[in-house]
């Protein structure tokens, strides 16, 4: 079984998703829209994480070095998850949200664990398996396991999702998370 053959076995069987994959699609990394205008919003620091993991800029890499290494795969795979929210202002509800949809990117690299193919996944908001990252004193304590976000590895997601014919925005008071892996 080839590895997109295994990632469209796990769409197709709900029981293998503790969360429910909203809107996914293929396509090759020719056609994903690396913009090193993304990678200066994470100089902004709208979240936060700038200069605080090894996951996240400057520590993740440059937008060249990333853009070429995620360009060596031939094709990616785009999920999204939906999750409704109370209001506009539900910070409880996005981080629920956003725990969810990192259950079932867990979920996915579970079941793709035993795979021989490089296979990477790169997720919403980046890296958050240690309570405190070691950048920059020290090394990455798992380095198998990190997973940048989307967004830090200069990856436009609006365009993205524009170019998948997947919603960017599912509604009024919901939150949609993005995930990829490329293979």
């Amino acid at each position: 079984m080839s590895l997109r053959d295994k990632i469209e076995a796990f769409l197709a069987d709900r029981s293998l998703q503790p969360w429910p994959i909203h809107e996914s699609g293929f396509l090759v990394t020719k056609d994903i829209p690396f913009d090193p205008g993304t990678r200066d919003a994470c100089k902004a620091n709208y979240c936060g994480q700038y200069g605080r993991t090894w996951a996240c800029p400057p520590g993740c890499g440059t937008f060249e070095e990333l853009k070429e290494h995620f360009m060596g795969y031939s094709c990616a795979f785009v999920y999204t998850t939906k999750h409704d929210l109370e209001d506009s202002y539900d910070i409880e509800g996005m981080g629920e949200g956003r725990r969810k949809h990192a259950e079932l990117d867990d979920a996915f690299i579970a079941y793709l664990k035993d795979e021989a193919d490089p296979h990477e996944l790169c997720d919403a908001g980046g890296c958050s398996i240690c309570k405190k990252c070691t950048y920059p004193d020290a090394p990455c304590r798992f380095p198998d396991r990190m997973r940048r976000s989307m967004e830090s590895t200069g990856i436009n997601v609006m365009n993205l999702s524009k170019e998948l014919g997947i919603h960017y925005i599912n509604g009024v008071n919901t939150v949609t998370y993005f995930s990829m892996i490329y293979f």
